[in-house]
């Protein structure tokens, strides 16, 4: 086999694990925001529900009207539920480990993109030592990676496919510090 073919199918697999890695990462991203975002609507239900409920339940002394007696009940028990459903759930908790499990996919991730900048500078044995390495790194973090939804993993596959973490290049140069920018893109 020619020694180019096979540094190519060797980038062609580091490519490849990067964009698996890249949909892990964000998939972890929209994990977590999805368990904040479930733990907010919950909160501000049971905040509703228990204003609700109080209401019912002083309205029940001044009136005895079995309508607002059976709101009252139907709101306190929906507010049990969710208190303990919340209780048991763990949400922000969660949230959290998969903030965690990206932050540490993240810095996998930049090693990649490392490793395919330099992969023209390295010899054969360097990359795959070092492709070993960052596998062996993925392999931990995904032993310890909280599971994450399909809907998670829908919203990870938009945001890329829209170009979430990518720039286009003005916007990159307009990031960079001053004494970095290109000339051709300054203002």
């Amino acid at each position: 086999m020619d020694r180019s073919d096979f540094r190519e199918r060797l980038r062609g697999q580091i490519e490849e694990s990067y964009g698996k890695l890249s949909y892990t990462y964000q998939t972890q991203q929209e994990a977590a925001t999805l368990k904040r975002m479930l733990a907010n609507g919950i909160s501000i239900c049971q905040i509703l529900l228990t204003a609700a409920s109080t209401c019912g339940v002083i309205s029940v002394f001044f009136s005895q009207v079995g309508l607002v007696t059976a709101i009252a009940s139907i709101t306190s028990a929906s507010s049990l539920g969710l208190n303990l459903y919340t209780r048991g759930s763990k949400l922000p908790e969660k949230a959290e480990e998969h903030v965690r499990c990206a932050n540490r996919l993240w810095a996998v991730l930049q090693d990649y993109e490392s490793l395919l900048t330099d992969f023209d500078d390295l010899e054969v044995g360097e990359i795959r030592r070092c492709r070993d390495l960052l596998i062996e790194k993925q392999a931990e973090i995904y032993a310890e990676a909280p599971r994450t939804s399909n809907w998670a993993y829908k919203k990870a596959r938009k945001r890329l496919k829209n170009g979430h973490q990518s720039f286009e290049p003005e916007e990159i140069d307009k990031l960079l510090p001053s004494g970095l920018r290109s000339h051709a893109c300054e203002e």
